[in-house]
């Protein structure tokens, strides 16, 4: 192999992986990573904030199943994206952000170095799963391919890779691509184990988390040859059709889901952490039910809940070896036949808290395809609506930063989402404290022409914060907050906005979006949904 610059090894790595998008701000030191940006297949997409730019990227591997790729510059660009990055970590999606550092002879010195950091390295090695230095070419192309291998064979989370800007226009001969990396597969032994469990269970439940995303024909088959229902977390979503019977949906924070977990024999757990942000109780786990658990990283076989049985492998390939191995399991109803009462009972227990909401997601809906994405935001409109009041039949449909939980991901997502998926509808469920975290970005969608509604729930503060403090007894601080213009606002951006006067024109307004060149902020004020409404 012939040498090559460290820049230019780390971008024709990244097109070797099959890399479309990147998601990047140019700055004074990734300019040579541009320079052999512009010569390659690679789209390149410029939000207006880097926290945007990684939001971007994990609503596009989200949607798409494909890892995300961040370029910033050195500090405050670098930096700017952490809370994002973090976003990624904690729902286990693959992004990968790239981006200069200090000089090499500067490297944790304090000497006044434009954008200087002292350990940029170490500020991400705590909100990813990996954070690296790359001295040189063959050292970026090598740590590339680890990045890529650990999103395809181990838990997705996160990877951070440094380039000194000195070593940005080095040369070294890099290394020869390394072998695509294999998922491991659940030993046989402990697959009859958990296979016998089930057999003999007289009720069971099978619970599909983010890591089960893959799994839903699969998950289906096992759920109807067990005659068990299915309940997911908020990130298993769709994965099995939740207009299917056996579905429960993403029920798992509800008193009736928590319920139906302790009073079952087993418990199949797939791809999840059994955290408190699912269940929305701490500690999350009180069963007595023997748990089997099915996972990719092995520090999540007994996390928050010791396993009966755990499985440590592709979940899919578990999943399946579980099919072959219950076939000669008793043929008996294992709580299926429960699942339309449980429906009842869950969706009664979700309309208390999500009233405010119903006609918000009757509203979408009828404006929706079946495969329409909705990216949304930490707003009680999804939390407590569109989780639980709005049925989807396939995975990847719901983007939600679901652990970290922040404001203003749900816009850049979307962006992100409608890169992977462009002639799919994308729609935005966002508060009016959400949106102006990242309200930048109309404007990005707006450069793109990107048909995008964009529906702001409206009621003029931080609303979830604000019922807390009412709750507590203290008085509000800093939760009654003043809205602009919000169609105004999105018309300055180069975008349309609208506030439709009834549900009804809500819908209309959805579906006008998507023939309308550009985003159309849709407002919707408290009174419009007949009561208030909380963030």
């Amino acid at each position: 192999m012939r040498e090559e610059s460290t820049a230019a090894a780390v971008i024709s790595r990244l097109q070797a992986h099959g890399t479309e998008v990147a998601f990047g701000i140019p700055g004074t030191h990734n300019l040579s990573l541009y320079r052999h940006l512009a010569g390659s297949d690679i789209r390149h997409l410029a939000c207006r904030h880097e926290q945007s730019l990684a939001f971007a990227a994990d609503g596009y591997a989200r949607a798409s199943g494909k890892p995300g790729v961040v370029l910033t510059t050195t500090g405050p660009g670098a930096l700017n994206a952490i809370s994002a990055i973090a976003t990624s970590y904690g729902d286990s999606v693959p992004v990968l952000l790239i981006s200069p550092g200090m000089p090499t002879h500067l490297e944790g010195r304090d000497a006044g170095f434009l954008h200087q950091v002292r350990d940029q390295a170490g500020a991400f090695a705590a909100v990813t799963g990996r954070s690296r230095r790359a001295a040189n070419a063959a050292e970026a192309a090598e740590l590339v391919d680890q990045a890529f291998n650990a999103f395809t064979a181990s838990r997705p989370r996160p990877v951070h890779i440094e380039i000194p800007v000195d070593a940005m226009d080095a040369t070294a001969t890099p290394p020869k691509p390394a072998p695509r990396a294999v998922r491991p597969v659940a030993d046989p032994s402990t697959v009859r184990e958990a296979a016998e469990l089930l057999s003999g269970a007289r009720s069971a439940v099978l619970l599909l988390g983010g890591g089960a995303v893959v799994c839903g024909e699969s998950s289906l088959e096992l759920a109807r040859s067990l005659r068990v229902p299915v309940v997911t977390t908020v990130n298993g979503k769709g994965i099995v059709d939740e207009g299917d019977p056996a579905s429960l949906g993403a029920c798992l924070r509800l008193p009736a889901a928590h319920a139906l977990l302790e009073s079952v024999d087993v418990v199949l757990a797939v791809g999840t952490e059994l955290g408190e942000s699912d269940f929305w109780r701490d500690p999350p786990w009180r069963s007595s039910s023997k748990l089997i658990r099915v996972d990719i990283d092995p520090d999540q076989l007994h996390k928050n809940a010791v396993a009966e049985v755990a499985l440590l492998g592709d979940a899919d390939a578990a999943i399946r070896s579980l099919l072959a191995a219950v076939e000669a399991a008793p043929d008996r109803d294992r709580g299926l036949g429960s699942t339309g009462e449980l429906r009842a009972e869950l969706r009664g227990q979700a309309v208390i808290d999500g009233a405010p909401f119903v006609g918000l997601t009757k509203a979408l809906s009828d404006a929706l395809e079946a495969d329409a994405i909705i990216a949304g935001d930490s707003t009680m409109a999804c939390y407590y609506g569109i989780v639980h009041l709005f049925a989807q039949s396939a995975p990847r449909q719901f983007l939600y930063p679901t652990g970290f939980a922040p404001l203003g991901y749900g816009l850049p997502a979307a962006i992100g989402a409608k890169l992977a998926h462009p002639d799919r509808q994308v729609v935005v469920v966002i508060g009016d404290g959400g949106i102006m975290f990242t309200l930048a970005e109309l404007a990005t969608a707006a450069e793109l022409r990107m048909p995008l509604p964009v529906v702001v729930v409206n009621n003029a503060g931080y609303g979830e914060i604000r019922d807390e403090m009412d709750a507590a007894g203290q008085p509000r601080i800093g939760v009654d907050i003043e809205s602009p213009d919000f169609p105004a606002v999105a018309r300055a951006l180069g975008g349309t906005g609208v506030r439709p006067s009834n549900l009804d024109g809500v819908s209309a307004a959805i579906q006008a979006a998507f023939t309308t060149p550009g985003p159309t902020l849709i407002e919707i004020g408290s009174s419009l949904l007949g009561e208030p409404i909380v963030e």
